[in-house]
């Protein structure tokens, strides 16, 4: 497990190593010690995220200063920079690293109203400038900034989703799924409606990453490849399913809601469960008001739901579908081109529960955070943690004990 909170020039990182097998590619980290360590990092001003890849040998850190650094640890457990450049034209805000098996990728979005995707390049040395090199950028409609993205595999299968300051949910998958130069837009949908600008709903939205549904929800009829996704706005969180329609030769993933939560204080972060250790879900979700609140969503079913044919294997479209933009190439001029088929003040697709598997929600547990606004949640890989951090400057970590509250385990002084 890695978690990290950022002062203007010192990293705090929490790591716990699980038991993973011999064959862990953890194990590469065989000498290091529970617990926080520190680090001074090379920015010039405020980092704003940072994300480890799946091993916790490297970090990517975004900041302020419009720069990107990668770390690597050394031998003796030590940060050394690999590299640093300007990402952005503006404030990178956030960063996330993609799946292993995909190789050196990470993504970021920034103030410039970029999203990028970054790959390694060996050839070029360490602390060149290149050493990663940028392989797709697009910018969103009529220049309203993307707040939050995430990415989701299915095996081998990558897809990605962003939304916008307006609140454009999109998902794409790579055209190219070999060099994730080319992206294709797979649906487009309005989850809350569309904001206007000087409206601030603080969009964000997270994937379900674990190897798939929840064990309910498959037992309930939903299609054990379906992608699940949360977003959240102002004080509301809305589920969705995205499954495939049509016929298999041409079909394509689209969104359908499946419920909404409503709460009643302002969410600043949310995060979904892996789904490892319970056969429904869990969302937690950072909020304004200094409290962490955690949600169990299940599908309730029969006994013998299990023997039925998924639910999604029945559906199909109700009426015309709106056509779907062409493949996006990466070129300096974003996305425009390919979305000139899309009218900006188009309602958006028609989003309904299609579907026909019941969802419940409840809250599980009411976390305090001393009062101050919780900014950042994460889940560690397999649900059985939680992260945290917010305006009093400290990491909590929380696990749920055998009667099913959740405790504040561990925490740093503030930094």
């Amino acid at each position: 497990m890695f978690w990290m909170t950022a002062a203007l020039c010192v990293i705090q990182v929490w790591f716990e190593k699980p038991d993973m097998g011999e064959n862990s590619d953890v194990n590469d980290i065989e000498g290091r010690k529970n617990g926080f360590q520190s680090f001074e990092h090379a920015a010039a001003d405020i980092v704003l995220a940072a994300s480890f890849n799946s091993s916790g040998t490297r970090i990517v850190l975004c900041s302020a200063d419009h720069k990107i650094r990668v770390y690597n640890i050394d031998e003796d457990n030590e940060y050394f920079l690999v590299d640093q450049w300007r990402g952005h034209d503006a404030e990178v805000l956030d960063v996330q690293w993609l799946a292993s098996s995909l190789g050196q990728f990470f993504a970021t979005i920034g103030g410039d109203n970029k999203f990028k995707l970054w790959r390694e390049d060996p050839s070029q040395a360490f602390k060149s400038g290149r050493r990663f090199r940028c392989i797709f950028s697009q910018s969103p409609l009529n220049h309203v900034s993307y707040v939050s993205f995430g990415s989701k595999t299915i095996r081998h299968d990558l897809f990605l989703s962003l939304i916008t300051h307006d609140g454009l949910l999109s998902l794409l998958e790579p055209a190219d799924p070999e060099s994730l130069s080319s992206w294709n837009v797979i649906d487009n949908i309005y989850p809350f409606g569309q904001h206007h600008r000087g409206t601030e709903a603080r969009f964000r939205l997270s994937f379900h990453q674990g190897e798939g549904p929840s064990t309910n929800a498959v037992f309930a009829g939903l299609d054990p490849n379906a992608i699940s996704l949360a977003v959240s706005a102002i004080e509301h969180i809305k589920i969705y399913r995205a499954v495939k329609s049509g016929e298999p030769s041409e079909s394509n993933y689209l969104f359908y809601e499946m419920i909404e939560i409503q709460t009643d204080a302002t969410i600043n972060e949310i995060a979904w469960a892996p789904g490892c250790l319970h056969p429904y879900d869990i969302i937690a979700a950072a909020c304004n008001d200094g409290t962490i609140r955690i949600f169990e969503v299940n599908t309730p079913h029969e006994v013998d739901a299990s023997l039925r044919t998924p639910a999604v294997k029945a559906y199909k479209p109700n009426g015309p579908r709106r056509a779907l933009p062409a493949t996006m190439r990466n070129a300096p001029s974003g996305i425009g081109a390919g979305l000139a088929d899309m009218s900006r003040n188009a309602p958006p697709r028609e989003v309904m529960n299609s579907l026909n598997i019941k969802h419940e929600w409840k809250q599980a547990a009411l976390l305090s955070h001393d009062e101050a606004p919780v900014w950042r949640i994460r889940w560690i890989y397999d649900g059985s943690a939680l992260a945290s951090t917010g305006d009093d400057g400290k990491v909590h970590l929380w696990k749920q004990s055998l009667s099913g509250d959740y405790v504040d385990f561990a925490e740093t002084e503030p930094v």
